[in-house]
């Protein structure tokens, strides 16, 4: 299985490049792979909603760094430079296309993505520690924040787009966030690592969850 779709019409494993042709499918994989036959059909996907510079660009970087014109540092600057032309679906769809295209999201590049989840009656919480860049859109609130150097956390279930609150049950990405854990997603967890997995992928490490 190379990713999971969390889709009204389809929530299931991806199977199909072409799949990431549909916005819907894009927008909510988890994609656990670096996945090259897919990256173009994912492109296609991203340009029926996404912003066409942000396009072009990622595009463009992720051969450039397949022929070793740029190294991860670079890539992570280029995307806080085009950053403030993007918009919330963009900031997904970047996550999956890296993932498809090099193997990692901007997490292994050392930018967390947070996203502020609005709940009833409880105040907003504080913006992260490492603010790099925040994007307001009404209600929703973006933060993207340096990652930790504290122990590897594995990601497989939000793409690195970490849901924070101001009220328990923190998410437990969030919260080893909080206690400075460095949130990763490239490559696959071995048996001895701590991991968040969405609950339908079945991946064989140590569960965060069941830590706390």
């Amino acid at each position: 299985m190379l990713g999971w779709v969390d889709h009204p019409d389809h929530y299931g494993p991806l199977t199909n490049p072409q799949d990431f042709e549909k916005p819907e499918y894009l927008t909510s994989a988890v994609v656990l792979t670096k996945w090259p036959q897919a990256l173009e059909y994912a492109v296609r996907g991203w340009s029926k909603f996404g912003t066409l510079k942000i396009i072009e660009a990622i595009y463009a970087y992720i051969k450039q760094m397949e022929r070793g014109l740029l190294n991860r540092k670079e890539l992570a600057f280029k995307i806080l430079e085009i950053l403030p032309q993007a918009t919330e679906l963009d900031i997904l769809a970047i996550q999956r296309v890296l993932k498809l295209g090099l193997g990692v999201t901007t997490c292994d590049l050392g930018l967390v993505v947070l996203s502020r989840v609005a709940i009833r009656d409880a105040p907003p919480p504080p913006p992260p520690k490492g603010v790099i860049y925040e994007l307001k859109r009404g209600d929703l609130v973006l933060y993207i924040s340096r990652n930790n150097n504290g122990p590897v956390v594995y990601d497989g279930e939000t793409m690195c787009i970490i849901p924070m609150s101001s009220r328990e049950p923190l998410h437990p990405l969030y919260k080893a966030y909080l206690d400075n854990y460095k949130i990763v997603t490239e490559g696959v967890p071995s048996p001895g690592d701590l991991c968040v997995i969405h609950r339908k992928i079945r991946l064989d490490c140590i569960s965060l969850t069941g830590l706390w």
